[in-house]
């Protein structure tokens, strides 16, 4: 897997809440980065239903931290949107961010793959 700066991201109908999606989004950057890009991702969804603080770490060997953060809104984004979150990275569709029912679930995916 590809551990170069980048966001990942993937998305669902919410269990819970129908008439909202639930997004995931991984961002793999520095300190600085990842703040700068989770706030535009705030912005694009706004308003959020739910937001997840996150899980993150370090990933082996490149310097760089991961951050995952799950949102859920009603708001319609278009793919293209989702380009302007990290405007000069690169933007991936990743269908394994999604929640597991076996203990530890996502996170255990994510220690597995980056750390």
């Amino acid at each position: 897997m590809d551990k170069d700066r980048q966001v990942r991201y993937n998305s669902k109908r919410s269990k819970d809440n129908p008439e909202c999606m639930e997004w995931f989004f991984l961002i793999i950057n520095q300190n600085r980065e990842i703040f700068d890009i989770e706030n535009r991702i705030h912005n694009l969804f706004a308003p959020i239903e739910e937001d997840y603080l996150g899980f993150e770490g370090i990933v082996k060997g490149t310097g760089l931290r991961y951050k995952l953060i799950r949102i859920l809104s009603r708001k319609k984004i278009e793919k293209s949107d989702l380009y302007n979150i990290y405007p000069n990275g690169r933007v991936l569709l990743d269908r394994k961010l999604y929640p597991r029912e076996e203990f530890g679930g996502l996170e255990n995916y994510l220690i597995d793959n980056y750390e």
